[in-house]
């Protein structure tokens, strides 16, 4: 029982006595326990103290403690202008003012203590936007205590450090408020700490180290304090040379100096903690003393702004935008953790997890404060709108029809957008049969148009799918029809996409031109300095009479420039012609094929089964992620089937390692189903088609 029980929570005499083992002569006597200081708490990791920096996901993030732990320092580090570690501060300070902790600031500028955020009513949102929970929920959840911070982010900025009745351990904040140090919620003293500034022109050299009556004064301070008394130490911009004297940026006096903090935080282990923060675009990572700082440190965190853009400057982080919803709230700037406190052999700090090297980001709102979370990138713009809208995305699916051009008693689809609708949508694959306009000579690498089965066009036709056209007299009749607007609407078309041609064609010759320019040049040099002596020798001959023939200035500036030649663009498709098409009738379309409708019904994608030997391969999804299962052949119901091709077609298809499958039409089942159904749909009735599968086996 001891070890689910709450290390600062006193359990009472009559609790003592039935957990104590008969016989034993114990005193039945409460045992008192110590009494934590307000703001402070275990770790559910191994029991340290944890204060709160006053951010809840901050706290979240600082090896999963729940909390800063006590005797520990942390670095904050910032690029660009924008202030946001110095919000963290202030968040920082005004939790240890409202907890009833010493503010030992350093070098702030004066009247920075009236600027912090005062405590949010209590009638307004919580930072988890959810309300607290019961006093008996509270009180189930105290046997594990242990592990509720675990696996929870909202659960520690909830929990106090005792009973639900203590103060909160983080509270919620609101920046658009400011916090009175005469108020009754600010039970804390602020103490800042006098630093000399820069110096001035009429003022002496003091050549005696600043930094050491720093912590000279911090040292008498937590000597001649309680030992119940929580100390804070703001460090804000260290090296700035705005905030401190030149003699600050010294390496020796900075190293010095935290040493001499570092000592403080280990002698005093259990009452201090501290918070610095260096701007990084003045003294980059990269340098040897900010690398010596980190060293120093306990925990290092880097703050990196993202521009602002005109979005995000007219709604900003204080107005209603930013704490309407986790929709709304769009990321400031990416957050990056060097480093977090290592507190035994194993590890600890989160270490042994890593679950803090993911992508985060951070937002500031004013009633949130600044909000740490992980990255993820918005969804695209056709996706969110295909989230928002699957039932209309459906229904335009539903009613599209694929053009099925038949020209010369051969089934083609032109249009890539049809061809990969009829993959997508219904599993037919087609075969490519055009040639690549840039290599057309060839016949390894084929391309648009696709050839369909006649069975397949069929199937498209029954499932509404698509239409079947006589191209060639279509084409001609539309002509025929055309009126001139559409004509010129036709031309100009064809002329827009000339343009966007002839544009990515210059773009790539810059490009290859940029790519080799050096050699460009040099080949250009070459050919300047391979001239031949009888070429310059007719120069020099013919020089008087080309500059009297030369035409003038003026007459040049006269010539009409050369006119730029557009490519030639071939439509692959008729579509911008064809305004009411003439579907072929169904009296002259191809007759199904059973099996082929059976196996495409139950979500096989079907194939030319040629090169196996038979009919059809089948595939149980698309052929570029499967092999095929099945070397398929139909047969009429009635036909005889030679026992020589049963034999060779398994013998063959296990050869390939595949199942010889063949299959016919009913004709008993299918009177009966058309008898029960009366819809005449065909292509639904696939229960009236029965197959077989052979597999050659050893003998």
């Amino acid at each position: 029982m001891s070890s689910f029980t709450k290390r600062n929570t006193v359990l009472s005499s009559t609790a003592r006595s039935a957990a104590r083992v008969p016989g034993e002569g114990i005193p039945n006597q409460p045992r008192p326990e110590k009494q934590l200081a307000p703001g402070l708490r275990p770790s559910p990791l191994d029991g340290r103290l944890t204060t709160s920096t006053g951010t809840s996901t901050l706290d979240q993030l600082l090896a999963g403690h729940g909390g800063l732990p006590m005797g520990t320092c942390l670095l904050i580090e910032e690029q660009g202008t924008t202030d946001f570690s110095g919000v963290l501060l202030r968040y920082y300070a005004a939790e240890g003012l409202v907890q009833g902790d010493q503010v030992h600031a350093l070098g702030l500028p004066p009247g920075w203590q009236h600027q912090l955020p005062a405590v949010s009513a209590p009638g307004t949102k919580s930072k988890t936007g959810q309300p607290a929970p019961p006093a008996a929920a509270e009180e189930k959840m105290k046997i594990a205590w242990r592990y509720e911070a675990l696996g929870n982010n909202n659960a520690a900025q909830d929990r106090g450090g005792g009973d639900s009745s203590t103060a909160p351990f983080c509270h919620s904040f609101d920046l658009s408020k400011r916090l009175s140090l005469s108020s009754s919620s600010c039970k804390g003293s602020f103490l800042p700490i006098p630093t000399p500034g820069p110096p001035s022109l009429g003022s002496p050299h003091n050549s005696s180290s600043p930094f050491k009556s720093i912590i000279t004064h911090l040292r008498t301070k937590l000597e001649t304090s309680d030992s119940n008394t929580i100390h804070r130490i703001i460090v804000p911009s260290l090296l700035l040379p705005s905030i401190c004297a030149a003699e600050c940026s010294r390496p020796t006096e900075v190293l010095q100096f935290l040493h001499g903090l570092r000592a403080l935080l280990r002698q005093y282990s259990s009452q201090v903690t501290a918070i610095i923060t260096i701007p990084t675009s003045l003294f980059p990572r990269s340098s040897g003393l900010v690398r010596w700082i980190e060293l120093l440190s306990d925990g290092v965190v880097e703050l990196i702004p993202l521009p602002a853009t005109p979005a995000a400057a007219a709604a900003p982080p204080s107005s209603k935008r930013g704490g309407s919803g986790e929709k709304a709230e769009t990321p400031q700037g990416f957050l990056k953790v060097h480093s977090l406190p290592i507190y035994h052999e194993k590890g600890g700090g989160g270490a042994e997890t890593g679950h803090f090297r993911e992508n985060l980001s951070f937002s500031l709102s004013a009633t949130k404060g600044l909000v740490i979370k992980p990255y993820s990138l918005p969804p695209m713009e056709e996706e969110e709108q295909a989230e928002k809208a699957p039932e209309k995305k459906a229904k335009e699916a539903a009613n599209r029809q694929v053009r099925i051009s038949k020209i010369a008693g051969r089934y083609l689809i032109f249009d890539i957008d049809d061809v990969a609708y009829i993959r997508r949508e219904h599993g037919i694959c087609a075969v490519l049969v055009g040639t690549i306009p840039q290599a057309p000579t060839q016949n390894v690498f084929l391309g648009l148009p696709v050839e369909l089965y006649a069975e397949e066009a069929r199937l498209l036709a029954d499932k509404n799918a698509g239409y079947v056209v006589d191209d060639v007299a279509d084409h001609l009749s539309q002509l025929a029809l055309m009126s001139p607007a559409s004509r010129k609407a036709y031309l100009q078309s064809i002329n827009v996409q000339r343009k966007r041609a002839k544009q990515v064609q210059d773009e790539t010759k810059a490009q290859t031109r940029a790519k080799f320019k050096d050699r460009i040049e040099k080949a250009e040099q070459k050919k300047k300095l391979a001239v031949p002596e009888e070429e310059e020798e007719e120069d020099l001959l013919y020089t008087g009479k080309s500059m009297s023939l030369s035409t003038s200035g003026e007459q040049q500036k006269q010539l009409p420039k050369p006119k730029v030649v557009l490519p030639a663009v071939t439509p692959t498709t008729s579509n911008a012609l064809i305004t009411s098409p003439n579907p072929v009738p169904d009296s002259e379309l191809p007759s199904p094929c059973p099996l082929h409708t059976y196996l495409n019904a139950r979500g096989y994608f079907i194939t030319p089964g040629l090169r196996f030997g038979g009919d059809y391969s089948v595939y149980p999804g698309d052929p570029f992620r499967y092999h095929a299962h099945f070397l398929a052949n139909s047969y009429e119901w009635d036909q005889k089937i030679p026992m020589l091709d049963l034999v060779t077609s398994g013998r063959l298809g296990t050869a390939v390692k595949k199942s010889f499958l063949f299959g016919a039409k009913d004709p008993r089942k299918a009177a009966e189903t058309k008898a029960v159904d009366s819809s005449g749909d065909e292509a639904e009735a696939s229960g009236d088609v029965r197959v077989w599968s052979i597999e050659w086996a050893g003998m």
